[in-house]
């Protein structure tokens, strides 16, 4: 992508032509700017051109799949969550611009960037933190742990590999934000209760019975450092056996996650499918300035678990 943009500009001997957008206009001149030159753009269109490129554009299309059933399945798992003690969202279809990429590693490319500051919804989790921080930051929260979870459909813009992979797909999130009280408290409890909530999501709703977890070290830990034994211990003891966690390898390469990684992971047929990814963030940390800070997240890939219960569920 980089080689491409370096090569436009050289052709047509616009050398300056980023530094002066990127670092010579604020963000409201940018906007204003690029709102003329795409007013101009599409004022060449017509209706021909517009079917043409819309036949074109992989990112628009929609998807091939039963919407009244998704839909239940979408009331089903947020009044599951909300019994559960998670508070459901509605997320505005659009981020802050950078919400993707300041905080986490994402490269910015691989996001839908609009105007007016904005992006398209790449990451409910990635909106949730920034959510949280504001009103930390604004006194609107107590001292507590606070729980919330989203379903959106959300798109990216890198290539796929695999065929069943569409660029717009639901995700289902659940986000924990709270303080540091000592001895693992919220690295503990708060990973029982996502794991338990997404549990019973995967069996109660879509009917996938054989599920299981991994805890991953991430950099800096690993099989027996306090906070993963801890963590393991305390899951084993309180889930009372409903169901199974191991800890698995160290990902000494990952730099998303902090301490460790979740993976929740079905099997059907005989075949071991990854439903779930999460783990401890860094993000209300570093927007918050404040390292007592913590955060805890889950995703659900909600269109997978939805495509696998109506071929394997037996809800």
């Amino acid at each position: 992508m980089k080689k491409i943009g370096k090569h436009i500009i050289n052709k047509l001997d616009l050398q300056d032509i980023v530094d002066v957008l990127s670092d010579k206009l604020s963000g409201s001149e940018l906007s204003t700017v690029l709102l003329d030159v795409f007013d101009k753009r599409i004022k060449r269109e017509n209706p021909a051109s517009l079917l043409n490129k819309y036949e074109a554009n992989i990112l628009v299309k929609p998807i091939d799949i039963d919407v009244v059933k998704i839909k239940e399945y979408e009331l089903y798992c947020y009044k599951a969550l909300a019994d559960g003690g998670f508070e459901p969202m509605e997320l505005s279809p659009v981020a802050q611009i950078g919400t993707s990429s300041v905080v986490a590693t994402v490269d910015q490319k691989k996001v839908l960037t609009a105007l007016r500051n904005t992006e398209v919804q790449a990451d409910p989790t990635n909106a949730i933190a920034l959510h949280y921080a504001s009103l930390k930051k604004k006194g609107e929260l107590k001292n507590r742990t606070y729980n919330y979870c989203n379903i959106s459909r959300v798109i990216r813009t890198q290539a796929f590999l695999n065929p069943i992979f569409t660029p717009h797909f639901s995700v289902l999130c659940l986000i924990s934000c709270g303080r540091d009280t000592g001895s693992f408290n919220f690295e503990k409890e708060e990973l029982l209760k996502q794991m338990l909530s997404s549990y019973a999501i995967c069996r109660e709703v879509f009917g996938l019975q054989d599920a299981y977890f991994e805890i991953i070290p991430c950099k800096g830990y690993d099989k027996k450092s306090s906070l993963i034994v801890d963590a393991t211990s305390y899951i084993r003891e309180n889930n009372k056996q409903i169901f199974q966690v191991s800890i698995v390898e160290p990902d000494c390469e990952n730099n998303y996650y902090k301490g460790y990684r979740i993976k929740l992971k079905i099997v059907l047929d005989g075949s071991v499918y990854e439903i779930g990814d999460g783990g401890l963030l860094d993000w209300t940390q570093q927007l918050l300035a404040n390292k007592k800070e913590r955060m805890l997240t889950m995703g659900l890939g909600f269109q997978t678990a939805y495509r696998l219960s109506e071929k394997y569920g037996k809800r």
